[in-house]
């Protein structure tokens, strides 16, 4: 085949099918709405356009964001005292097995002080023994002065005895004794001088000579008279000497030297007390401290072992304590590096046996639900699943949402129960709460599109054939999805959610109402133009505030 040839025949297949695009361009769509019927089309187009009113229970629900918690954590704290570093961290979320590492401070610090202390406490031993030594040293020397005082002391009240008894008795007898040879040497030269004196008055008549002789014997009779007379009175005297100043005197030198010997005794006793007792608060002091010591170092090494925390549990790791939320740190704050403090949480590991689930209602409903309302849960990170729940507890005091937002509106922290749990529930997930606030039964129901507000009055479009016809109406209470019909309808009548309608009749108007009126559950609502919308034939388990 030439290449003309060729040319040719592609040239005509590129002409056939150009002409095949053309025509389907400029006679498809004519041949498609002869042979394809619009009934159906537009039966869709009209179901989806009227709703029927229908008489059904009306729940008007209140719907909040909550969190999923455990019933239960096990808290994880260091139970080490003052600011500690964390040295190692396990991320957050991660799952562990019990007995797995979590947290690890740094040891440096503790390490360094004990072995500072274990050098102190190697000291202190040695220098117990010096102490020991030094004290039964002291205990000797304390008996040996004691000893000496006491014999001291035993040595003076003998020679006081001795005094009392032998030495001034004695002497006393002594001067007794002299005072009597005395007065008896006195009385013979008093009997030889009377002699003497008789011898000379019987010999008148003698001679010259022989008196002479006499009167010298008598002179001589008459001073040995006077040498006894005197030897008699100093006898006396040196007795009353005795008796009144010598013997009291030398007795009271014995018993002062008595008295002093046993001050010299206490004296060494308190002494020797005293420096026993200084030896043994010395040696006291060193085991005191070798006591402490070991204290100290027993709790370094305690505190050592925990310096290292274990899960006591198997689970997943949150930071901060998810009861008490104002205290989480964050991802942020809980790093490697930082200083914290004792006996404050730094994590949980939740209980997924047992969950609740922790709220906030706003002011504005509280007084329209009570503990035990029921409620419908929905958790985020779980499409599909819908548990039941009853409302716990309410708690009695108010506070800003926003807790540094003074200005914030007030809300009442609240907890629900689950029914159930979920395997893949984790404590801190986000859940979707409606509770049951109030159920008004056996009403007109019609959605929410159907109510329009033209010049201040809710109307709705009752059908007639395929046109609509304008129908005053007196709505009741409404959810986010449904209102009641108090007056102007009837059950099983027909409305159209997008009539043909004066252009900007009241369009502003319902919006303008729904916002003066947030309490859906007192006055009656009326609603802008929204797009159409079916009616749902069944309730779906995750609608929000659908009726029953």
């Amino acid at each position: 085949m030439t290449k003309v040839a060729k040319f040719i025949k592609w040239l005509g297949i590129g002409a056939v099918l150009t002409g095949a695009v053309a025509g389907s361009f400029l006679w498809g769509p004519k041949l498609y709405s002869r042979f394809v019927p619009q009934a159906d089309s537009n039966a869709k187009q009209n179901e989806a356009r009227f709703v029927t009113v229908r008489r059904d229970d009306l729940q008007i629900m209140i719907t909040e964001d909550g969190k999923l918690r455990a019933i239960k954590n096990n808290t994880i704290y260091p139970e080490l005292k003052g600011q500690n570093k964390i040295a190692w961290l396990v991320p957050e979320g991660t799952s562990v097995k019990k007995g797995d590492k979590l947290i690890e401070f740094d040891k440096k610090p503790r390490e360094e002080i004990l072995r500072t202390k274990s050098a102190d406490l190697e000291g202190q031993q040695r220098g117990v023994t010096v102490a020991e030594e030094t004290l039964r040293i002291q205990i000797s020397s304390s008996k040996a002065s004691l000893r000496a005082a006491e014999t001291k002391l035993h040595d003076a009240q003998v020679a006081l005895r001795v005094y009392e008894n032998l030495d001034g008795p004695k002497k006393l007898n002594d001067m007794d004794a002299a005072i009597t040879d005395a007065r008896a040497k006195h009385n013979t030269k008093l009997k030889d001088l009377a002699d003497t004196q008789k011898k000379i008055d019987e010999q008148l008549f003698i001679e010259e000579q022989q008196r002479k002789a006499l009167d010298k014997e008598f002179a001589q009779a008459k001073e040995s008279l006077d040498t006894a007379r005197k030897a008699v009175d100093t006898a006396v005297l040196q007795q009353k000497t005795f008796r009144r100043y010598h013997y009291p005197q030398e007795l009271n030198t014995k018993k002062q030297a008595v008295d002093t010997a046993q001050l010299d005794v206490d004296k060494a006793s308190v002494a020797a007390k005293s420096e026993v007792n200084q030896k043994t608060q010395e040696l006291a002091k060193i085991n005191d401290g070798i006591r402490r010591l070991t204290q100290d170092i027993k709790e370094l090494n305690d505190e050592m072992g925990k310096c290292t925390l274990t899960a006591p549990t198997d689970g997943m790791v949150l930071y901060g304590d998810p009861m008490h939320p104002w205290r989480y740190y964050g991802e942020q704050s809980i790093r490697v590096g930082m200083d914290w403090y004792g006996s404050n949480t730094l994590m949980t590991i939740p209980d997924t046996s047992a969950f609740e689930i922790a709220i906030s209602i706003g002011e504005e409903y509280r007084g329209k639900v009570n503990p035990g309302a029921k409620a419908t849960i929905t958790v985020e990170a779980i499409p599909g699943l819908v548990i039941d729940g009853e409302l716990k507890k309410i708690e009695g005091l108010a506070r800003n949402r926003i807790q540094w937002d003074p200005g914030s509106p007030k809300v009442f922290d609240a907890t629900l129960l689950p029914s159930r749990h979920d395997p893949r529930m984790i404590s801190g997930m986000t859940t979707r709460v409606e509770i049951l606030a109030e159920t008004v039964p056996n009403v007109l129901l019609v959605p929410l599109e159907a109510v329009f507000n033209e010049d201040g009055d809710p109307v709705c479009y009752l059908r007639k054939g395929q046109t609509s016809e304008r129908r005053p109406v007196q709505p009741g209470k409404s959810n986010d999805h449904f209102v009641e019909i108090i007056s102007g309808l009837t059950e099983a009548d027909q409305v159209d959610l997008t009539p043909q309608r004066a252009t900007g009749a009241g369009q502003n108007g319902a919006r303008q109402n729904a916002q003066k009126s947030p309490d859906k559950s007192q006055q009656p609502t009326t609603l802008p133009t929204t797009q159409p919308t079916t009616l749902p034939t069944t309730q779906p388990a995750t609608t929000q505030e659908s009726p029953k």
